[in-house]
């Protein structure tokens, strides 16, 4: 996902703005893997503060973004009614330190195909199982961002980036965690309606 698509999609989520970390009840600084459930802990809807926290290695960050669900009585094929979440973390150093998205797929068919793409060269550090639905987690290349994880299950695109690389910390694995986080608490249908994206996306 571009980093222009990535802030369209968060700043259309973010309706409040929230600054996280001053009842942090942790130091930002763990090294033990983050777990796979949300506490109660939550910003942006779905998200755990504690984990962006851990996985960012500080509690000093603002916090902007929502679940933006259809309106009315409108739901989706799969009879959900969201129409999109977003979660954005910023420090000091870094605007977009950690990004999580969630969309419908063929609402950015490019993005949705990277999935499948990145599946197919097979270079991926971590593969979803099949049972989870298709993605990966993939550490990013040196002077770029440090994790990226995406999964497609059901309708939907799950997506998370970590930008800055903090020591101690596995990234790949902060961003899967977080990843499965945002699954379980968001509890999307897991049945397929839409089309499957393809490795290139039509046009």
């Amino acid at each position: 996902m571009t980093v222009a698509g990535l802030r369209r999609l968060v700043v259309a989520a973010a309706t409040v703005l929230l600054m996280a970390g001053c009842t942090s009840h942790n130091t930002g600084k763990d090294s033990g893997p983050l777990p796979t459930k949300a506490g109660d802990d939550l910003v942006c809807g779905f998200v755990s503060k504690d984990s962006g926290s851990i996985a960012l290695g500080t509690t000093e960050f603002s916090v902007g973004g929502s679940v933006q669900n259809l309106v009315g009585s409108h739901k989706n094929a799969d009879g959900s009614r969201l129409n999109l979440a977003g979660c954005s973390f910023s420090t000091d150093a870094e605007r977009e330190a950690l990004t999580i998205a969630v969309s419908q797929l063929g609402a950015s068919p490019a993005n949705d195909s990277q999935v499948v793409a990145a599946l197919a060269a097979g270079e991926s550090t971590f593969v979803f199982p099949a049972a989870e639905g298709q993605g990966y987690g993939q550490a990013g290349e040196e002077g770029r961002e440090a994790a990226v994880a995406q999964l497609i299950r059901g309708d939907w695109r799950y997506f998370v980036q970590i930008t800055p690389r903090v020591e101690g910390r596995d990234a790949v694995a902060d961003a899967v965690a977080l990843l499965r986080q945002v699954v379980n608490q968001l509890g999307l249908p897991r049945s397929e309606h839409l089309p499957r994206p393809a490795s290139t996306p039509t046009r």
